[in-house]
C-alpha cells in the first residue's frame, strides 16, 4: 500500500509540473496552443497505466523477458520499452483524436518529436519509479 501511495504521489506531482511547465512555455514564448488540444496532450498522460502494465505483463509472460536474471538490466529494458511505446502510442492517439474529432491536425512524426524534446526526461522519470515497484528481483529461481 505505502509502494502504490507513493507511485500516485509522484504521478500527481508530475502531472502538476507537466501542467506548469505548458504554462511557462506559453508565457515565455507567447504561444498560445487551442485549449483542447492542451487537454488532449495532458489527458494522454493517463497511457502510463496501460503501457506500465502491458510491460509488467510481458516481462513475466514472454520467455525472453522472464529468463533476464539481472534485475539492474531487466529495469533498464522495461523503462526503454515502456518509454518508446508510451511515445509511439501518445503519438498515435494524440493525431487519431485531433484528426477525427477536432478540427486541429497534430501528425504522428511531429507529435514525436515534440514529445521527445519536451517530455522524454517525464517519461524516463516516471518509468524508472514504476521499474522500481514492478521489477524485482525472481525468488523463485532455480540453481542449475
Amino acid at each position: 500500500m505505502k509502494a502504490t501511495l507513493k507511485y500516485l504521489s509522484v504521478l500527481i506531482l508530475i502531472l502538476l509540473v507537466t501542467i506548469l511547465q505548458d504554462y511557462l512555455y506559453d508565457q515565455k514564448f507567447d504561444h498560445s496552443i487551442y485549449d483542447t488540444e492542451n487537454r488532449l496532450i495532458n489527458s494522454l498522460w493517463i497511457l502510463i497505466f496501460p503501457v506500465s502494465i502491458l510491460w509488467n505483463v510481458l516481462f513475466k509472460k514472454v520467455r525472453f523477458l522472464a529468463r533476464i536474471h539481472i534485475v539492474l538490466i531487466k529495469r533498464l529494458l522495461f523503462i526503454i520499452l515502456a518509454t518508446v511505446t508510451h511515445i509511439l502510442a501518445f503519438a498515435g492517439l494524440a493525431d487519431f483524436i485531433a484528426t477525427n474529432f477536432f478540427e486541429q491536425n497534430l501528425p504522428f512524426l511531429i507529435n514525436i518529436r515534440f514529445t521527445i524534446s519536451v517530455d522524454l526526461y517525464k517519461y524516463l522519470l516516471i518509468y524508472s519509479i514504476i521499474a522500481l515497484i514492478l521489477v524485482r528481483k525472481n525468488k523463485n529461481v532455480k540453481s542449475r
